[in-house]
């Protein structure tokens, strides 16, 4: 359903960018320099995870604004304890005097993420982004989102500061069996994403499923199927894909038991690691991981890969080190 990489170099500023396949949706977890993605990628981008607002974590947030405004773009932000704060004061360093006369209508939906309950406000663009009244608090078990597609959900970190780690996990794999669809003569295209959130929705079988696609001469053309015959037909039904991303974080019992709970069994497991494990007590000082520690917890969680990042720049030329001690530890 999704495919999962690093937006930068593994120096450079953390983050990883979601994309769903077959359908114009992206996720973000973390927001660093983002200047190198092109717009149509940020465009995609429907919900975005933040960690912790450190500079190198949420300074990609004024790029975005900038991108999005003018825009029919809705995204919904997630960050820890303090994030409404922080969302504010970024929007509040500009001025909105005109934007009411946009003809599209950009906004912002923030969750803050407690231990035990989460608030949620709201920002228009056309409303010169001031919050609207309908702040909620609720309490907040640790699943982030729930749809019928995926489920992400959350651990909070120290890293002397609340740092939040996130797990995205598709609740099942529908793989669409490419020789059966040319035996039946349908195109690949975007009509196969709606037939899968059919799927997922749990409609009826006798639910019409509307193929269409453009002829030759470039007019659209289309027929419909039974959603049950259709899914008989051309669907194999496999366990969900499921990513985990750890950033910031010391490495303690209680940080390791969560990371491990979080990541279990995930695909690929998306971590920090900062350090080379000779100066374990530098990471231990600013609250970071060791590559080893990093492979001990994806080891310790039974992940099948394991994507590193965030080297320290006193490590500039010698990657293949940090890579080479956390493989080593991950297998153990």
């Amino acid at each position: 359903m999704f495919t999962a990489s690093l937006i930068n170099d593994p120096f450079s500023d953390p983050g990883v960018y979601v994309d769903f396949r077959y359908r114009r949706e992206a996720l973000l977890f973390d927001l660093g320099e983002v200047h190198h993605l092109p717009p149509r990628k940020l465009l995609k981008i429907s919900h975005i995870f933040i960690s912790h607002t450190h500079m190198d974590h949420f300074i990609g947030f004024d790029h975005l604004l900038r991108v999005s405004l003018g825009r029919d773009q809705h995204i919904s932000l997630f960050g820890p304890p303090g994030f409404i704060k922080n969302v504010e004061s970024k929007i509040g360093a500009y001025t909105w005097n005109l934007v009411e006369n946009y003809t599209n209508d950009f906004d912002i939906i923030v969750t803050e993420l407690h231990d035990n309950h989460k608030i949620v406000k709201q920002y228009h663009c056309q409303h010169a982004f001031r919050p609207e009244d309908i702040t909620i608090r609720g309490v907040f078990d640790g699943t982030v989102v729930e749809r019928d597609d995926f489920t992400v959900k959350c651990a909070h970190l120290d890293h002397r500061i609340p740092s939040i780690a996130f797990s995205l996990e598709e609740k099942q794999h529908l793989n669409i069996k490419r020789n059966a669809l040319e035996a039946l003569h349908l195109p690949i295209g975007q009509w196969l994403a709606e037939f899968k959130r059919q799927i997922l929705r749990n409609e009826p079988d006798s639910s019409p499923v509307r193929v269409w696609w453009k002829n030759n001469d470039g007019h659209l053309d289309e027929t419909s199927y039974s959603l049950g015959m259709l899914k008989e037909a051309i669907v194999k039904v496999t366990p969900g894909n499921k990513i985990c991303y750890v950033a910031d974080a010391i490495y303690s019992k209680e940080n390791s038991e969560k990371i491990i709970t979080l990541a279990r069994d995930a695909d690929i497991l998306f971590i920090e690691a900062p350090f080379l494990h000779e100066d374990s007590d530098i990471a231990s000082r600013k609250y970071h991981l060791t590559a080893q520690q990093a492979g001990t917890l994806a080891r310790k969680a039974g992940v099948k890969n394991v994507s590193i990042f965030h080297f320290s720049p006193k490590y500039k030329g010698r990657g293949d080190e940090l890579v080479g001690e956390m493989m080593k530890a991950f297998a153990g």
